[in-house]
């Protein structure tokens, strides 16, 4: 009996054995969880593509009714009086413009077009979160609380400027929040804060579609719609890596200013990705790059709503020492200038002219009217 009992054991695993089926799953974790990871990623960029798909159509329902692409922001006369802003007169981004084209109507309805971007009677839309203008890569796109002041403490990273009226605080905080944007306006080859307080001459080195007080039509774009961008990545997470005195308030959705909703193709895509080290290591222009939290590129919509990826490898132009007197790189060839303010106008502009500078495949796709010959198979 004792026989046929011991015969009826279950026989168990040994430790060794044991250990080899852990081991075997542990292979099969790590083999499965880059895989897991990079079809997550293939999942947040199909969902970026189509962030930018919806945004230039808005912007090209836009252009149906209006007659032009939505401006980078209009300066227009608020700047009067002062107060009613902050420090700067750009307004109201381009996305505020479209959103009756985004299915926001009752957003657009709640703003006072009668008051700045800056102003307390459009405190409210600051807040409101998006979703069509979140990278889901961009994880660090947080709407925040204001903080108790306008500006932190010196030496403080990551530091903030938020573009409101500085009598406003400490009364923001904490009962009203910022939104913030991970796309932005094709401004050109380069961008900064225009206004109609600056010479109007200098309007004409913004080669972009959306910038400060633009009004460009398709007809404009004559190296068609198929090889100029539009809007693209300018996600907070890089804006968090270049400008960190001040990425905490950069990229704000309702604000015209060049840090918030504007890029340029001054500096390459996902600038310090090792692409260009002639760069120097800082740079006023840095937040006007275009970059993501995507691996290896990042997203563009171009002016015939198509979205294509381009490589932090496309061809840009080069650097080596030319820079503006402030110490900011800038490509070869190009000229840095300065229009003094003088009657009627009453603020200094910069520009920066492609002088004799080598145009790369990145910025001819930036430029609406350069004429340039761009391959297929060279983005």
């Amino acid at each position: 009996m004792n026989h046929i009992r011991n015969r009826d054991r279950t026989r168990g695993f040994t430790l060794i054995e044991l250990l080899v089926v852990i081991a075997i799953i542990g292979v099969l974790i790590a083999l499965l969880l880059p895989a897991v990871q990079q079809a997550r990623e293939a999942a947040r960029r199909i969902q970026c593509t189509n962030n930018l798909k919806q945004i230039a159509l808005a912007a090209q329902n836009y252009h149906d009714v209006h007659g032009c692409f939505p401006g980078g922001s209009y300066s227009g006369t608020l700047y009067n009086p002062p107060g009613v802003w902050s420090t700067y007169p750009e307004n109201f981004s381009c996305f505020v413009r479209m959103l009756p084209f985004m299915e926001q109507a009752p957003m657009y309805n709640a703003v006072n077009f009668n008051l700045t971007s800056s102003a307390a009677g459009n405190i409210t839309i600051a807040g409101v979160r998006n979703s069509s203008l979140i990278c889901p890569s961009d994880t660090q796109n947080q709407t925040m609380a204001f903080p108790s002041t306008r500006s932190s403490a010196s030496g403080v990273s990551p530091g903030w400027s938020f573009n409101e009226d500085p009598n406003l605080f400490p009364g923001l905080a904490p009962a009203f929040t910022q939104a913030f944007t991970s796309y932005a306006g094709n401004a050109g080859t380069w961008t900064f804060g225009y206004t109609q307080l600056m010479n109007t001459s200098i309007l004409t080195y913004y080669t972009g579609v959306i910038f400060n007080d633009s009004a460009v039509s398709i007809a404009q774009v004559t190296d068609g719609t198929s090889n100029t961008l539009f809007f693209g990545e300018h996600s907070k997470g890089q804006l968090f890596r270049l400008d960190p005195a001040y990425a905490t308030s950069d990229g704000c959705w309702n604000s015209g200013r060049w840090y918030d909703t504007l890029f340029a193709a001054l500096y390459p895509i996902n600038l310090g990705n090792g692409n260009n080290t002639a760069i120097r290591n800082s740079s006023y222009y840095f937040p006007t790059a275009a970059g993501s939290q995507h691996p290896g590129g990042a997203n563009f919509a171009l002016c015939d709503g198509s979205v294509r990826f381009l490589k932090n490898t496309v061809q840009s132009w080069t650097f080596s020492t030319n820079g503006t007197t402030y110490g900011d790189s800038l490509p070869d060839g190009a000229v840095y200038g300065t229009v003094t303010a003088s009657a009627p106008f009453s603020k200094t502009g910069n520009y920066m002219a492609h002088g004799t500078a080598a145009l790369g495949v990145y910025q001819k796709l930036a430029t609406r009217g350069g004429a340039e010959v761009i391959s297929a198979d060279a983005y």
